[in-house]
C-alpha cells in the first residue's frame, strides 16, 4: 500500500472512531433519558391510582368509575395497563380487562422486597409500588409500551449510519486531499534527486522557508549529496592516483627491458637492469600489500581486539623497529604526568594493528623532519591516555588536512616524496577501531603535530 493511501485509512480510521464514539455516546444518553422519562410518567401514574385507591379500593362501584376515567383519560400511553394485587399476589384491579398481562411471581417478590422497581416485561416496560393499606398490602403495577422512544430510537440509528455513510465518503475525499498535499514535498524532492543523479551531483535541493521537519529532511539531503559528491572525488582520485602508482613502475620496468633488448649486453649490464626492475617490484608488492591491509580493515571484528595493550611498551616496540629499518632516523620517546597503576596505560585492543599505525606515524614524521628526527610524548591520567607525535617539517596546507585520511591522498608539499599516500588511511582506520580520535595540529615551515587520544 502507497503511503498515500496509507495516510488517507489512517485519517478515515481516526475520524471514524471519533465520530462514532461521539454518536454512540449521544445515543446511549438519549436512550438513558428518554427511557428514565418514560419510567417517571409511569411511577406518577402509579402513584395517581395509589391516591385514588386510598379511598375506592372498598367500593366496587368506585372501582368501575376509576377504569372508566383511567380510559378515557387524555394523556392516554400506548398499551398501557395499571394492575393492583393484593397481598396474596390476586388481582383487586385491572385498568384493561381485555389485556390484562401475568406478572410473573418473582417481580411481585421483588416489589415486595424492595417497595419500588422498574422492570421490561416483553416489549414493555413497567414500574412497581409497594402500598399498605388498613394492616394490609397492594402492589399498583403501571406497564406501557414506550412507543415514542422506539420510533425516535430507531430514527435516530438511520439518521447516524447515514450520517456515518456520508462522512466515510467525505472524509476519504479530504483525508486523499490532505495526504496529497502533505506529500507534495516530498514528491518535489524525489523528482529533484532523479534529475540531480547521476549527471547534476553540483545541484543541491532547494529549501522552503518554512522551518519545518521538511526543510531539515532537505537540509540533510543537501549535506548527503555533498558526502556523495566529494566521495565520488575522492573515488575518482582514488583510481588516478593507484593507476598513476602502478603505471610508472610497471612502464619502468617494461622501458627497461626493452632497452636491454635492443642488442646484446655485458653481464653487468643485465644485472644492472635486473635490480633496477626487482627494485621496482618490490615498490610494486609494498604497494599491493598496503592495500591488501587497507582492505582488511574493515573485515576485523571485536573478536579481534580482545588483548590488554601496554601503551609504553607499544611506542618502545614500534621506535624500535622505525630505527632498525632506517638507521639514519632519530626518535626521542618522552612520558608526562604518567599514573601509578600500570592498568592506566593499558587499552583493550589488537597490539599488531596499533603497532602498524604507531610506525606509520612515527616513519611519516621522521621522514618529513628536515632533521628526520620523531618527537612522541606519552601522558595517561584514569580516563584517557594521549600520545603525541610530531616533526618539525614543512608542515600541512590547512585546507587539506580534511584530505589527509583518504587513500592515496598526497599532500601538495609531499608530492615529490616517495611514498603512496596509504599510511594515514591506515592509521585512522585502525584508532577508529579502537575507539580512539586522532587530531591533527599543524603549522607551514615549523612541523606537524599528531595527536592520538584514547
Amino acid at each position: 500500500m502507497k503511503l498515500r493511501q496509507q495516510i488517507t485509512l489512517r485519517f478515515v480510521v481516526v475520524v471514524m472512531a471519533i465520530l462514532s464514539i461521539t454518536m454512540l455516546s449521544v445515543y446511549v444518553f438519549t436512550s438513558y433519558f428518554l427511557n428514565k422519562n418514560f419510567y417517571r410518567r409511569l411511577n406518577n401514574r402509579a402513584e395517581t391510582v395509589v391516591g385514588w385507591l386510598s379511598q375506592t379500593i372498598e367500593s366496587r362501584k368506585d372501582i368501575a368509575f376509576l377504569e372508566s376515567l383511567l380510559k378515557n383519560r387524555k394523556d392516554q400511553i400506548t398499551a398501557e395497563e395499571i394492575i393492583v394485587y393484593d397481598d396474596n399476589n390476586r388481582v383487586v384491579f385491572v385498568s384493561n380487562a381485555a389485556q390484562v398481562k401475568e406478572i410473573e411471581p418473582k417481580i411481585l417478590a421483588e416489589i415486595k422486597q424492595k417497595a419500588s422497581i422498574e422492570f421490561v416485561e416483553n416489549d414493555l416496560v413497567g414500574v412497581g409500588i409497594l402500598y399498605e393499606r388498613a394492616f394490609k398490602q397492594y402492589i399498583v403495577i403501571a406497564m406501557a409500551k414506550n412507543q415514542y422512544a422506539d420510533e425516535f430510537l430507531q430514527q435516530m440509528r438511520w439518521m447516524m449510519f447515514g450520517l456515518l455513510t456520508f462522512s466515510i465518503i467525505f472524509v476519504g475525499f479530504i483525508g486523499w486531499f490532505y495526504a496529497k498535499k502533505t506529500l507534495e514535498p516530498i514528491e518535489r524532492i524525489g523528482t529533484e534527486l532523479n534529475n540531480i543523479f547521476p549527471q547534476n551531483l553540483n545541484k543541491r535541493l532547494e529549501l522552503n522557508q518554512n522551518k519545518d521537519e521538511i526543510n531539515n529532511l532537505t537540509l540533510t539531503i543537501n549535506q548527503l549529496l555533498d558526502r556523495v559528491e566529494e566521495g565520488l572525488g575522492l573515488q575518482k582520485m582514488f583510481i588516478g592516483n593507484v593507476s598513476h602508482e602502478l603505471q610508472n613502475p610497471l612502464t619502468r620496468i617494461s622501458s627497461q627491458l626493452e632497452v636491454s633488448l635492443l642488442k646484446e649486453r655485458t653481464a653487468t649490464e643485465y644485472q644492472t637492469t635486473i635490480f633496477s626492475a626487482l627494485e621496482d617490484i618490490t615498490d610494486l608488492v609494498k604497494l599491493t600489500q598496503n592495500l591488501l591491509k587497507l582492505s582488511r580493515m574493515t573485515a576485523y571484528n571485536n573478536e579481534l581486539l580482545a588483548e590488554t595493550v601496554r601503551l609504553d611498551e607499544l611506542l618502545f616496540e614500534a621506535k624500535n623497529f622505525v630505527l632498525n629499518n632506517n638507521p639514519n632516523y632519530k626518535i626521542e620517546l618522552t612520558f608526562d604526568a604518567l599514573p601509578e597503576e600500570p592498568e592506566h596505560l593499558c587499552i583493550v585492543g589488537n597490539s599488531s594493528l596499533l603497532k602498524i599505525a604507531f610506525v606509520n606515524l612515527v616513519q611519516n614524521a621522521c621522514k618529513f623532519s628536515s632533521d628526520n628526527q620523531a618527537l612522541i610524548n606519552l601522558s595517561a591520567t584514569d580516563s584517557f591516555k594521549v600520545i603525541h607525535i610530531e616533526d618539525k617539517g614543512i608542515g600541512i596546507e590547512p585546507k587539506e588536512i580534511e584530505y589527509i585520511f583518504q587513500p592515496f591522498y598526497r599532500s601538495s608539499k609531499t608530492s615529490e616524496t616517495k611514498g603512496y599516500g596509504i599510511g594515514l588511511s591506515l592509521v585512522d582506520r585502525i584508532i577508529k577501531m579502537h575507539n580512539g580520535k586522532i587530531k591533527v595540529a599543524s603549522e607551514l615551515g615549523i612541523g606537524t603535530k599528531f595527536s592520538v587520544i584514547f
